[in-house]
Order: C-alpha cells, then structure tokens, then sequence
C-alpha cells in the first residue's frame, strides 16, 4: 500500500508516441500532498495497440510508472519555480516488480514521493487494476546524461549500422506479427542473423534490432518502450510461448537524439525454469540511451 490518502487525476494514454501519457489534474495542487503518507492517485486508459498479445507490454507499464513518478512529484510542489525545475528530472531508474498483467483498459496508479533531494529523488508506483496491484515500481529521479562521455566500450551494438540495412526482417512479417500490436505505433526491424528462430532453425540467444516510433522522433519515454522491445530471446533456442516478466529493471541515460535506435538483447543464463535478458540501447550518434535486465520464466507454449 502507497497510502491511505489519495488525491485524485487522470492520466490517459494516447495512441502516439509524441505524448504517449498525459495527465489531466482535475483539482489544485495540494500542499498535504508533499506528505510521504499521500499518495497522488491517476486514472491511465491504456490503448489495446500498446499490448503483446492480450496484455500490456511491460515497457509500456514502466513508462506509465515513470511518467506517473515525475508528474506526480511535480505535482506535489506549491512553488512554481520549484516545479519548473523538477520538470527537468526523468526516471533514469525503474525497478519493477511484475505481479500480474493487466488488460488493456482502465488502471488506477498511485504514485508516492519517498524522497526529495538535491540531485536525486525516489518515488514509489503502483499500478492496480480492480482490486489487484498489478504492477509495482521504484522509480529514481534525476537529471539525465549530456553531452560527451568520459569512456565508451565499442560494442556489437556500435557496429550495427545507423539504419536497418535492406535485408532487415521487419517485425510485421515475422510469426509474432499477429501479436506484436505494438507495430501499430512503431517500426522494428531485425538483424536477419540474429532471428534463426523465423526458419525453425537453433542459434544464438541474441538478437539485434532497429526501432523508431512511426511519424516521429524518438524522445525519452520511447527509449524506455525499445528496453523491453525484442522477442524473447530463447526463441532462437526454441523455446517459445509467454515468457512472464518477473522483475525488470531500466536504465534511462540520456535523451536521444533523432533518427533509428540500435538495440541488442543478450542472455547470460538460460536455466530450466528462468533466464535473464538484457537490452542495451544506442541512439543514431552511438550514444547508450538506455539499458535494462529482466528476470523471466521459460515460455509456456500457448
């Protein structure tokens, strides 16, 4: 439980990734509200196109959590140059506990400031549908990274090309297409080396990809929708079904800049029952613009 106390909004999600959340205050801020015991509580309708399958992707429910952590804790300031302030902070950190998957509908989130700092914040979310808390987040506020970087480790990322090159598998032609709803608002192409699972073959348990959202540019809160964006990657062992999230945790570093997001999704262990798969994410410069780890189950054929 976030609180007993609860101040109401509304958040809904558009079918776009230019505002992919916003949030509708319906009453004045509250200066109760900077209490750790209140919660700001959100209504979020989320569109089916944001789905795998019957259920929402789980970077979409980070991205609804984080969006909720700085709004809320803008939220929560009376002093407008304060908040003005804050409004530079991103979720550069979300650990998320996956206990249930919700339907594309109607999801109430509360959102709790635990912490206010000088150079980081923390806030706590949940996301709950019903009577069941279906998602829950910490979320670490700060400023993101700009500008040139001290050191950068070349990695298979970097040697991808800046564009999907004419032989990348678009995700619409794939087996997964028909539940891949997400391509509705964006674009990703594979690496056509790193898909052996297309022709039923074996091969390693990476792959390599390329998005954008389509129409527009990618901003921050996209970055955080391409680190949960491959199919899972024991495909290519065959392994395949529902592979349910339990914990995943992003990384979001800067902003990026325009044009494709590189992205390569790793495992270091594939057990019996679990295996983790990690995403790292480079912008059209070759900057990393996000990461993330997750812990799953070994699919169950559906």
């Amino acid at each position: 439980m976030l609180g007993e106390h609860v101040t109401k909004g509304v958040v809904s999600v558009a079918v776009s990734f230019d505002d992919l959340i916003v949030l509708h205050r319906e009453h004045p801020v509250s200066p109760e509200r900077t209490s750790p015991e209140v919660a700001v509580a959100y209504t979020a309708t989320v569109d089916p196109v944001f789905t795998i399958g019957p259920k929402v992707h789980g970077g979409a429910l980070q991205t609804i959590c984080g969006h909720a952590a700085v709004r809320a804790f803008g939220d929560s300031i009376g002093d407008p140059a304060a908040r003005a302030e804050a409004a530079e902070l991103l979720p550069v950190v979300v650990s998320t506990e996956y206990l249930g998957a919700p339907d594309p509908a109607e999801v109430t989130v509360l959102a709790r400031v635990g912490k206010r700092g000088r150079r980081v914040s923390q806030v706590d979310v949940e996301v709950r549908q019903g009577d069941r808390t279906m998602v829950r987040s910490a979320v670490t506020l700060a400023r993101p990274d700009r500008g040139e970087v001290h050191h950068r480790r070349p990695g298979a990322v970097a040697d991808m090309a800046p564009t999907p090159p004419a032989d990348a598998v678009s995700v619409r032609e794939g087996p997964t297409a028909s539940l891949f709803n997400l391509a509705g608002v964006l674009d990703v192409h594979y690496d056509a080396s790193t898909v052996a699972f297309l022709d039923g073959s074996r091969g390693e348990p990476t792959t390599r990809f390329w998005t954008r959202p389509i129409g527009a540019e990618p901003d921050e809160w996209f970055a955080m929708i391409a680190a949960d964006l491959s199919v899972p990657v024991v495909m290519n062992l065959q392994l395949y079904g529902w592979a349910p999230t339990l914990q995943m945790t992003t990384y979001l570093r800067r902003v990026p800049a325009p044009g494709w997001l590189r992205v390569q999704a790793t495992t270091t262990e594939v057990g019996q029952g679990l295996f983790d798969e990690d995403h790292c994410i480079l912008d059209s410069t070759g900057a990393v613009v996000a990461q993330s780890r997750q812990l799953a189950m070994i699919p169950t054929a559906v």
